[in-house]
């Protein structure tokens, strides 16, 4: 019944015009390694890469979470340079 009334389509034409005016800032982020994904030995798939990682994603998602939500990371985590 809810196909043949059309309700389907009616819910995706509201949904479609309730994020149409959005602009989301999509941010991909990669430690540039594939480790053993690849098929590799895994050695560039140590602890200190992997702690390396989390600090080169740092400043991006904080520009991110900036850009989109005007907060500003702690001043004891770093802080945004232009």
């Amino acid at each position: 019944m809810m196909i043949n009334g059309g309700v389907f389509q009616e819910l995706a034409k509201i949904n479609a015009g309730a994020v149409q005016r959005l602009q989301p800032k999509i941010s991909i982020w990669s430690n540039g390694g594939m480790g053993d994904l690849a098929g590799g030995t895994g050695s560039r798939n140590t602890t200190m890469n992997e702690v390396a990682g989390v600090y080169r994603m740092l400043p991006p998602l904080f520009q991110t979470v900036n850009e989109q939500t005007g907060m500003l990371p702690p001043a004891w985590m770093g802080k945004l340079t232009e």
